[in-house]
Order: structure tokens, then C-alpha cells, then sequence
């Protein structure tokens, strides 16, 4: 693809494979050679229309494959196109008429605005017949710096900006090296509307890879639409904001199953959302995008793992032809220090038409590694690690970004203040299930006594740019203020928050109102007003079909929303469906209010929790402790921390269960407290191992004792050792996020003087019910089988590794080694395809083999099993294990099995560990004396309102293999080869040759290669 022009690449591709589908819509598919004649037709059109090179062409028409063959048109003319949304006001195209100078608008059939001087509305073109070389159209030749389009977008101002992108910008992207997730095989979504700047990445990105793209008109879509593109039109990649991402998530993550890459980007991402989808599809890479309209749709972008969602999630590193650097001023900031994100290469935009003075401002030269560069100041802020990797730290003024959004707080009170009645007004940012902006409320002190707030919200959007109106206005007696006489935020958000709340309960008696009151951010709702007109987005229509869906028991696509956008029209629409379906009734919810579970009916055990209670027929036992623990320091309130974590206890039925045999092996509801026991220590060195002999007592599953926790006051005012020890049959790694999280809030809430909020989190009985649903859709007589076959003749006795040594008294003992940045930088790049777990295998195969001489090694690898919605939230033991069995290939095999074993035995992951050894002929029998993970447990950081919480690593009392060799990250990047294992079962001398072998084997390329020479394998 040596073409200059974005045009040139297509039509060469038309050439190449005229039939390959370019454009999917709903059932419309238009192929390369179809959307290339009709741009032809469209050029031809234009052209005899006075169109000419240089021209800017403004297109008022829905997102469609009509809309990109004008589009292509009038890059075939050397002219640029830029979309306008058919949502904004008359003033706004207006203003836009202006910027271009009256140029020629061009608006589907019967969709003229009125609002440009010279408007043309598109004819009807016959694509049908293929025409000759001779009748095509003759693209005009241009320059790869020449502007392709135009993006208005209202910035920070208000004030449309026309932000000019050339075609070099968008070809950076996609020809040469490129963006690696898209490709030949692409079909990515184009969520309308398309006058964003992420048209060129949706639509042209995957066309000038060979792909294609699919069309959707409007930006939000349900998990059941995505499920029905994913299924019924073949889409495989998606972009998203980070809000439409989140509703996604919260609704039905499941519903992202098929595609091959997920990616997310216009807003900082949430690491709980993240954290969840990485949980429910680890095979599906998901990346996260950053580039303002300024750099042409990407500059960033990173490859997510569950270990980023600790923190603040990196934006990445540099995509191709790109360039970004931290300065301060125009001095270039070093590794980890903040500074403003700029931005240089071939994305960047030659700067706004019609506006030299903030071009100037924002687009400069600065001296960079010796070199002047041209680069755009972003106005956001962040860093860059010493290995390359950039982190978000910001923005430097009041702007907000909301539902994509770049909003001027400051405009928006200015605005309102000039409203009569108004004396004092706040713009206040609302954060949403994501922890991020998701909302905008607007605080009210007013001098009126008949104030009325729905008319200054009305007003506010009618004056306003689009997507600027604050989405309730609440009036106050008094803005709060702090101590220091400056405006208490905090409180302020807590008030509106209580507020809108109290709003929607009001409106509980009309389900369906109270719906749409919810979305609106508790305002009163006109029956008969549009959702869209009472201040309701895209994202707004997910959750409210969402909503809907729960109270009625029906399906809702956003589409529905848009044809019955009121309460009333939707009272209409519903009835009619539920007359349809009159079995359609909606599930009973099992929590209160607060989130607990009400039903405490016995429940069978999944198949790894009976596994841990079968061997301990008493019910005690000491070998399955998990651990967390911390130091605190500040104004800790003892009592209502122990109260806390009473609420944790009582919200998690795990915790608090008697097991036991029966039939079978059973949770029953224990309703005992929690064991909390006080002691004190002189200092830390003393209170670990008090705190730690507390800890490792035997637990009495029977009688109903799973957990404990232990807070140890020392001498020093205010500092204190909490710990806590769980058996393993009631918490899992992915609790220990959860249980944290929920602490924090029972706290804050004790503090306060109220009772916890929590959501809604299912009983034992719908765990174990869900855990069943899955087994069933799964073919567990071929799993069967295949373990079976996998696990024939398979070695009998001690591993090699294992070995008796002399020490005495059993422990447990652990070897790190830290990879250095270049070895992490080498596994980042070579884990992009299929992650690290093939990988770390391969390693760990070859390691065992070489260190031990064993030619066929058995691996037990941990899984997550919360891969639905009603297993995300509660603590409980999710986890399986799989066997991986590796025989000793030739060397340059044993990534490709290595992969193979780990795929198939995902695939056939189903079945119990107990399972699958009764398939092997081994019933009771271990299957691995190894254990392997790459640890990408979400974060379990403890934060207690007024205090300083640092977490503590204790020690296990016992392994459930001899051996645990695991690769842990950090940032995102593996950091650290860990083997822990049983001093009397493993010397000393075998665990560090294996620490070292493993680091060596997981660098290889990359200075790791083993003394031999030789490449490693398994």
C-alpha cells in the first residue's frame, strides 16, 4: 500500500477483490467494488456540482453506507469531507457555514437544514453494473499532507473548532507496520454518529487492512445487540468509549463472548470494569486508546492485563509514525515525572481552520533530543516510565470529560449565572458505577422563591453546546464550604447524591417512570417527553432498556428507545409485548436493600470447594489458610472497624457457613459472627509472628468457623497490624478484591452514622445453580474423553523435583528473581498474540525437563471460573484447576504445544479437578506436584477513610503442590519469577536452579538463552 491518499488505497484494494464485503449494515452488505463505483458516481456528481481540490464538503446524513460513499467521493475530488450530526441546533451549523466559508453542503434526500448557504440533497445512484476502466472515475492525485477531513468539536470553549486531519495521519495507522489488531480478517464497529474522529479508525481502518467495517446508527448498543452483530454479521473487533464499555460490563459481560479484540478509549478507563471483562474473557485482548481529535483518533495505545487494573490503567506506548513526549514547558520531563502529554508525527492535525491564534497556541516547535519537532499540546497531563510506558495523571484546567464530552465548568456556571433567580450556582461532576464522571448535576442557591428548576435545565440546553446541560439542577439553601471558605465538593456531590436518590424513590409507584427517572439522574419526567429531550444520552438509553428489562422481563434494544422515547410511548410499547409474552415475568431479587442476602437455604458445594472439604472428614483443617494482611497508621475508630467487618460477614454467606456432608457435600447457613480478636505488641517485629500464630489455628469447617481476623495495637500511638485468615473453600484470589472493597465501604458507612450500601450479590444456592447452567452447556462426556486420552499412562510416583531433603521441621519458603527492564520489555512484546500463559508453560515445561531430566511433566494451572454476571460479585471459592501435560519435544516445538495443551485443556476446563482425575483412571490421586500461575488477581489495596493502609506478605503453612512456580507483573509488565516451595520436600539447591532456569527460558532472544547455546523447549 504505497498510495499517498486514503482514496487510492481502496480503490487499489477494489481492484485486487472487487466481491470481499467493505460495509455491513444490518442485512446490506456493499463490497469493495460496489463502494467504489458508487464514489465514483458521487465524484462525478460532485464535481459537475462545482466541487473542486481544496474543497471542504460538509455532510448532513446518518451514519450508512451512503454516507461513506459520499465520503470516498469527495476524497476522489482531492477535496475533504467533515460530518455533521444531525443533533445539533440550527446555531451551531450556522456558525459552522461560517468557519467554511459557505461551502457546499451536501444532505441526504429530505434531510436539508436549512442552516448553509448552499445545500444539495443527494440523488439516487444505479452501483449495480460494473463499469469499464474506461468509465470509472479518475481520482485526483494527492499528497499525503493534504487534508482528508475536517472534526468540529467544541473543545473546552463551547466554540465549534475545526480541527483539519490530513490523509497521512489516518495512513499511519493502518498502512506499513500499522496497527497490529487490525487486519485482513477485521470487521470493526462504526457506532454512529459519524462526525467524531473515530470514523477514520472505524470505517477506513478496517477497509484499507482488507476488512470490513459495520455500520450501527447510533453509538449505543445493548449486550443483546452486541451479541446479535457478533453472531448474525460477524463482528470481531470493537471500539468504544470507556462509558458505553461500562455499561456493557455492568449489564451482561458475558456478552463480549466471540469477538477477537475489545478496545476502549475518549475517557479514562475503569479498573473495576476492566477487571471484570479481563476475568469473564482472558483470551480476548482489550486495549486501551488515547489520542484527542488533534492527533487523528489514536497516539497510545496498551494491551490491558488484569494486573494494570490496580491503578490508574496505562495509556501505552507510541501506535507507528507517531510521537509523544512530557514536557514541561518545552523542557522534556524525565522517566515518572509529570508534565504535560504532547504529541508529534504524522497524526498530528496542521491546525484549526480559521483560527491562527489558537493554532499557534496549541500546536508548537520545541527542541527535543537535539531535533526541533512540531508538537501538539494536549493539555493533559501524565508521565512516561523509564521503559516507555505513559500514564494519565489529569487534565490542568476544569475541564470534564463526560460521556465523551470535553466540558468548560466555569462556562457552564457562567452561563446559568446569568439566568434571573440565580444567585449561586456549582457545577458538580457525579461519578458513575465506573468511579469515573459519568454525570453532571448543577447546585442552585436562588433568590427566587418560586424558583423553577426543570426551565433553567431546558434553558441551560438550549444555550449550551451539545452535551454541555447539566443533567439535574438541585436547588440549595447554601453551597457547603470548608473551613477554608472554599466550596466543600465533597459535600456537595454527597447532598445532590441524596437528593436524586430521594427523587427516584418518589416515583417507585410508576416502575417504568422511575426508570427513566433513574437515567435522568432523579429529575421529575414529563410522561410525555422524549428521553432524549429531558437531557437523556446513548448511554442513558442502555441503562434505561436495561432498567426496563429487569422490571418488565423483556428484551429491550436501544432501538426501541428511539421509536418510543417517552414514559408514556414506552407504557404503550410495553404493554403491547407483554400481552405477546404474558409468561414473560421477571426473577425474584434474593437482597435487601443494603445488599445482603436474604435466603440462607442449603446449597451443594461446587466441585473445588467439595474437594477441599472430602480429605478432612472432622472438618478441621490447617493446610487451606489464604492470608491478607496490613499495617495501619492514623485515627483508625477500632469499633467501628470491627463493625465493618461484621458487615462483611454477615453480606457473604461463605463466610459465614457451616460445611458438611450430607448426601453430598453442603454449604449450610451458620448465622455466627465473626472471630475478631484484640491483642497488643511492643512493635511490628514482635506483633507479625503473635499476629501470624493467631492466624494459622486450625479451622472447624463443621462447626462453622472459616475465617478470623486479629487486630494488634503497638506502642506507637496509632499504629496497628491487621491480618486476617480465610480457608480456601470460602475465598478465592479474586475475593480478596471484592472482600477489601467492601470493608472500605462498610467503614466509610459506620463512620458516617449509616448502614453499608452495597449491591446486589447472589445466594450459595444461585452460585451453585449458575455454576450448573455453564456445566450443562458444555459436552462434558467428550471432555471426558479427551482427559481420558490426555492423561493415559501418565507417570506414576514422586516428580523428580520432589525429593525428601534433610531439613527437619516443614516450611514453606519462597525465591524471587526480578527481570530486568529489557527481559520484561521482551515478554510484553512476544505476549501480544496469546498472552503470557503459553509462554510461562513453555518456560516452566523446559525448566523442569532440564533441571530434572523428566520427559513428561505434569502442570497444575489455577482458573478462574466467574465468567457470568451472577459470579463477579460475591466472595466465594471460583477457581478450578486444569493439567496441563507437556512430553519433552524437539526444541523448536514447545511453544506450539505448549500453547496447544493450554488451549485444549481451557476448552475442556468443565470439569472438576476430581473429575477429571476419575477420567484419568487416578480417583483421589493428584495429578501435578507442580503448580504454575501468572498472577493476574485484580488488586486487593485496603484504603480506610483517615488512615495510612500498607499491605504485609505472610507466609503460607502449607503449598497444595510441593512446588508453585508463578510470573508476577507489575504495570502491566512482568516483573518477577516467583518459586515458592516445601523446605522438606524441595532442596534448596533444586528451587534456585529452577528460579534461574525459568527467568532464562522466558528471555530467551532477549540475552536469557541457556549455557548450551541450544533454544529452550519442554
Amino acid at each position: 500500500m504505497s498510495a499517498e491518499s486514503i482514496h487510492m488505497v481502496l480503490h487499489d484494494n477494489a481492484q485486487a477483490d472487487p466481491a470481499r464485503p467493505a460495509l455491513i449494515q444490518g442485512d446490506e452488505v456493499v463490497s469493495r467494488g460496489q463502494l467504489d463505483r458508487w464514489s465514483d458516481a458521487v465524484a462525478e456528481w460532485l464535481a459537475a456540482e462545482g466541487v473542486r481540490a481544496g474543497s471542504i464538503v460538509p455532510l448532513q446524513m446518518e451514519t450508512s453506507p451512503a454516507l461513506m460513499a459520499v465520503a470516498l467521493g469527495v476524497l476522489k475530488l482531492g477535496a475533504a469531507y467533515t460530518v455533521m450530526d444531525l443533533e445539533w441546533n440550527a446555531r451551531r451549523l450556522r456558525r459552522i457555514d461560517e468557519i467554511l466559508g459557505g461551502a457546499l453542503a451536501v444532505a441526504a434526500p429530505g434531510g436539508s437544514s436549512g442552516c448553509f448557504r448552499r445545500e444539495i440533497e443527494l440523488p439516487g445512484f444505479d452501483t449495480s453494473s460494473e463499469d469499464s476502466a474506461e468509465r470509472a472515475w479518475k481520482s485526483i492525485p494527492v499528497a499525503g499532507s493534504d487534508i482528508a477531513t475536517v472534526f468540529f468539536t467544541s473543545g473546552s470553549t463551547g466554540e465549534p473548532k475545526a480541527v483539519l486531519s490530513t490523509h497521512e495521519a489516518t495512513l499511519r495507522m493502518f498502512t506499513g507496520e500499522g496497527i497490529a489488531y487490525i487486519d485482513s480478517e477485521t470487521v470493526l464497529a462504526h457506532l454512529g454518529s459519524s462526525n467524531w474522529d473515530a470514523l477514520p479508525f472505524e470505517v477506513w481502518g478496517p477497509l484499507l487492512r482488507g476488512g470490513a467495517s459495520l455500520l450501527r446508527k447510533y453509538r449505543a448498543l445493548t449486550p443483546d445487540e452486541l451479541r446479535h452483530e457478533i453472531s448474525d454479521h460477524g463482528l470481531n473487533t470493537l471500539f468504544v468509549t470507556s462509558s458505553l464499555f461500562n455499561v456493557l460490563v455492568d449489564e451482561d459481560v458475558s456478552a463480549f463472548e466471540g469477538l477477537r479484540v475489545a478496545m476502549a478509549g475518549g475517557e479514562a478507563l475503569s479498573p473495576a470494569h476492566v477487571g471484570r471483562f479481563l476475568a469473564a474473557h482472558p483470551d480476548i485482548p482489550f486495549i486501551n486508546g488515547y489520542g484527542p481529535a488533534e492527533s487523528t483518533c489514536i497516539a497510545l495505545m496498551h494491551r490491558v492485563t488484569a494486573d494494570d487494573t490496580r491503578g490508574a490503567i496505562p495509556l501505552g506506548r507510541q501506535i507507528p509514525g507517531t510521537g509523544v513526549h512530557v514536557l514541561d514547558g518545552e523542557r522534556e520531563c524525565g522517566p515518572d515525572e509529570v508534565g504535560e502529554l504532547c504529541i508529534s508525527g504524522d497524526g498530528v492535525s496542521p491546525g484549526y481552520l480559521g483560527d491562527e491564534a489558537l493554532t499557534t497556541a496549541k500546536f508548537v516547535e520545541v527542541l527535543i533530543g537535539g531535533r526541533r519537532l512540531r508538537v501538539y499540546r494536549t493539555g493533559d497531563y501524565g508521565s512516561r516510565t523509564a521503559s516507555g510506558l505513559f500514564t494519565y495523571a489529569g487534565r490542568r484546567d476544569r475541564e470534564l470529560k463526560i460521556r465523551g464530552h470535553r466540558i468548560d465548568a466555569g462556562q457552564v456556571e457562567r452561563t446559568a449565572a446569568a439566568f434571573d433567580g440565580v444567585a449561586q450556582c456549582a457545577v458538580v461532576p457525579l461519578l458513575g458505577l465506573s468511579g469515573q464522571p459519568e454525570s453532571l448535576a448543577l447546585a442552585v442557591v436562588s433568590t427566587s422563591e418560586y424558583f423553577d428548576e426543570e426551565s433553567l435545565r431546558t434553558a441551560l440546553a438550549t444555550d449550551l453546546p451539545p452535551g454541555w446541560a447539566p443533567d439535574a439542577v438541585v436547588q440549595m439553601a447554601a453551597l457547603p464550604l470548608t473551613r477554608n471558605a472554599k466550596l466543600d465538593t465533597v459535600a456537595l456531590q454527597s447532598t445532590i447524591v441524596e437528593v436524586n436518590s430521594a427523587r427516584a424513590e418518589a416515583n417507585e409507584s410508576d416502575p417504568i417512570e422511575a426508570a427513566f427517572s433513574r437515567v435522568l439522574g432523579g429529575t421529575k419526567v414529563d410522561p410525555d417527553a422524549s428521553l432524549f429531550e429531558l437531557g437523556g444520552t446513548s448511554l442513558g438509553a442502555v441503562r434505561l432498556c436495561t432498567a426496563l428489562s429487569r422490571v418488565t422481563g423483556l428484551s429491550i434494544p436501544v432501538s426501541v428507545v428511539r421509536s418510543y422515547p417517552s414514559v408514556n410511548e414506552m407504557r404503550v410499547w410495553i404493554a403491547k409485548q407483554s400481552a405477546a409474552t404474558p409468561d414473560g415475568a421477571n426473577g425474584t431479587d434474593t437482597a435487601d436493600s443494603t445488599g445482603r442476602v436474604d435466603t440462607a437455604a442449603p446449597s451443594p458445594l461446587t466441585g473445588m470447594q467439595s474437594g477441599f472439604l472430602l480429605p478432612h472428614f472432622d472438618g478441621n483443617d490447617t493446610h487451606n489458610h489464604l492470608y491478607m494482611s496490613w499495617r495501619i497508621e492514623g485515627a483508625l475508630d477500632v469499633d467501628r472497624f470491627v463493625e465493618a467487618l461484621q458487615d462483611v460477614h454477615s453480606r457473604h454467606l461463605y463466610l459465614q457457613g457451616r460445611y458438611s456432608f450430607e448426601d453430598m457435600a453442603m454449604w449450610n447457613h451458620s448465622g455466627l459472627p465473626a472471630t475478631v480478636e484484640h491483642v497488643k505488641a511492643p512493635d511490628e517485629e514482635t506483633a507479625l509472628p503473635q499476629v501470624k500464630a493467631l492466624l494459622d489455628r486450625t479451622f472447624s469447617l463443621f462447626e462453622g468457623e472459616v475465617w478470623r481476623a486479629v487486630l494488634c495495637e503497638l506502642e506507637e500511638p496509632q499504629r496497628w497490624i491487621f491480618g486476617m485468615s480465610v480457608h480456601h473453600i470460602a475465598f478465592d484470589g479474586w475475593s480478596k478484591r471484592i472482600f477489601v472493597h467492601d470493608l472500605a465501604e462498610a467503614y466509610r458507612a459506620r463512620c458516617d452514622g449509616r448502614e453499608p450500601r452495597f449491591a446486589h450479590i447472589a445466594a450459595p444456592s444461585d452460585i451453585y445453580a449458575e455454576t450448573e447452567r455453564i456445566r450443562g452447556l458444555a459436552d462434558l462426556a467428550a471432555q471426558r474423553v479427551h482427559w481420558a486420552k490426555e492423561l493415559a499412562e501418565l507417570p506414576v510416583g514422586p516428580a523428580p523435583w520432589v525429593t525428601p531433603t534433610l531439613c527437619t521441621e516443614a516450611g514453606v519458603t519462597k525465591i524471587d528473581v526480578p527481570l530486568t527492564p529489557e527481559q520484561a520489555h521482551f515478554l510484553d512484546r512476544h505476549s501480544i498474540g496469546g498472552g503470557l500463559l503459553p509462554l510461562f508453560v513453555t518456560a516452566l515445561g523446559g525448566t523442569l525437563s532440564e533441571v530434572t531430566g523428566a520427559e513428561d511433566v505434569t502442570i497444575g494451572i489455577p482458573i478462574n471460573q466467574r465468567s457470568t454476571p451472577v459470579l463477579q460479585d460475591t466472595i466465594a471459592c471460583l477457581i478450578d484447576m486444569i493439567c496441563v501435560r507437556l512430553r519433552t519435544p524437539a526444541d523448536h516445538g514447545a511453544a506450539a504445544q505448549a500453547e496447544r495443551v493450554v488451549l485444549d485443556a481451557l476448552r475442556n476446563s468443565d470439569l472438576s479437578i476430581a473429575e477429571v482425575a476419575r477420567a484419568a483412571g487416578r480417583a483421589g490421586q493428584q495429578l501435578y506436584q507442580v503448580i504454575g500461575a501468572v498472577q493476574d488477581s485484580p488488586s486487593a489495596e485496603l484504603q480506610l477513610d483517615g488512615c495510612a493502609v500498607q499491605g504485609i506478605e505472610l507466609s503460607y503453612i502449607r503449598l497444595q503442590a510441593p512446588l508453585l512456580v508463578e510470573l508476577l507483573a507489575d504495570d502491566g509488565i512482568a516483573s518477577t519469577v516467583r518459586v515458592t516451595y516445601e523446605t522438606a520436600l524441595v532442596t534448596d539447591g533444586v528451587a534456585r536452579n529452577i528460579s534461574a532456569r525459568m527467568v532464562a527460558r522466558l528471555t530467551e532472544g532477549n540475552g536469557g538463552r541457556s549455557g548450551s547455546g541450544e533454544p529452550g523447549g519442554a
